[in-house]
């Protein structure tokens, strides 16, 4: 066997994802605009990984973020594709290292959107990389108010990522990043300590309610993610984002997190609030992982790993009223070192 393409892994991919009726469940008729996003955000030789946003209440489909790990230097974009993005990974390939930093294009495809996608750099504690990723995407005015917004985050709030996006009202550039535990184990102790962090962040669009809400989902996860949306002005939105990681690998592990672990009690509070339905019990038997050999050009054996992995339970809040949920798969696809 020899070692499949980008596309044929993702194909394989979606179709483990997709299986069970979870296609016609969570993901609807996406698939043909997301395959072709995908498609045409390949470049150089790698596998990016394919996250699935989906929603868990309403009418099905999916978003994509395609996020590369590490690009070669001089890979360019195939003819058509790219989404005008080849400055970004021209820069990202001169700093990326293949663990920490990655970047990443996301398509709305659950809204028919075809061209204008959105960008996204994880630079976890390399902060010196924001202005230069902003630079390569032609947005160095909006420097500043990421920054000063970095600037205002409380202890164990750090950014670890910016993203933007040109087709969403205001254009909002997305801060985020990953609760430190001290301060995620406050929060959820806590509803009014994590009112007087977003008094901090300046962050304003919040009430007792919404941080009840919170603080109860945060206790229930082992780590969560923060975002906030920076607009033109510099101004923070009414938006917040709060994601639920989830960090089980092994296919097992995973299922039983989501029918009678911390991912079920997550899922089955969304249920109760109304911001989900229970489609979320088919996500379950989407976990998969998989080594598979294959003969490499010299005639040696390769391995390489397929696998359908968790990622968020995700819920936003804007100005104080919790939106559907939204849950978040990866489709990875990787060549192992033997």
């Amino acid at each position: 066997m020899r070692k499949p393409t980008q596309m044929e892994a993702f194909d394989a991919l979606y179709q483990i994802a997709a299986s069970g009726g979870r296609e016609e469940a969570l993901f609807g008729s996406s698939i043909g605009l997301a395959r072709d996003a995908y498609e045409r955000t390949l470049i150089g030789g790698g596998y990016p990984h394919a996250y699935l946003e989906f929603p868990l209440l309403g009418e099905p489909g999916f978003d994509i973020l395609s996020v590369h790990e590490e690009v070669e230097r001089g890979a360019a974009f195939a003819p058509g594709a790219g989404f005008g993005r080849q400055a970004m990974f021209d820069w990202f390939a001169g700093v990326c290292d293949g663990e920490s930093v990655s970047c990443g294009i996301e398509l709305d495809t659950s809204a028919g959107e075809t061209e204008r996608a959105g960008v996204y750099l994880q630079f976890r504690d390399r902060t010196e990389l924001v202005a230069p990723f902003l630079e390569s995407i032609g947005e160095s005015e909006r420097t500043t108010g990421y920054m000063a917004a970095l600037g205002r985050m409380p202890e164990g709030w750090p950014p670890a990522y910016v993203g933007l996006f040109p087709g969403r009202p205001g254009t909002p550039l997305r801060i985020g990043g990953y609760l430190g535990q001290q301060a995620k184990d406050a929060c959820a102790a806590d509803p009014a300590f994590l009112g007087g962090q977003f008094k901090q962040i300046g962050f304003s669009a919040y009430d007792d309610d919404m941080l009840a809400r919170c603080a109860e989902f945060i206790a229930l996860a082992p780590g969560a993610d923060f975002q906030f949306d920076i607009m033109t002005d510099g101004s923070l939105g009414d938006t917040f984002g709060l994601s639920l990681s989830f960090n089980e690998t092994k296919p097992r592990q995973a299922r039983e997190c989501m029918e009678e672990g911390y991912g079920a009690r997550i899922c089955g509070l969304m249920q109760d609030w109304g911001l989900a339905d229970d489609r979320w019990k088919l996500i379950s038997d989407a976990a998969f992982a998989r080594h598979v050999p294959f003969e490499r050009e010299d005639g040696s054996e390769g391995r390489f790993a397929l696998c359908v992995l968790f990622n968020y339970a995700k819920v936003k809040f804007t100005a104080c009223e919790p939106r559907p949920a939204k849950f978040y798969l990866i489709l990875q696809a990787k060549e192992l070192e033997c």
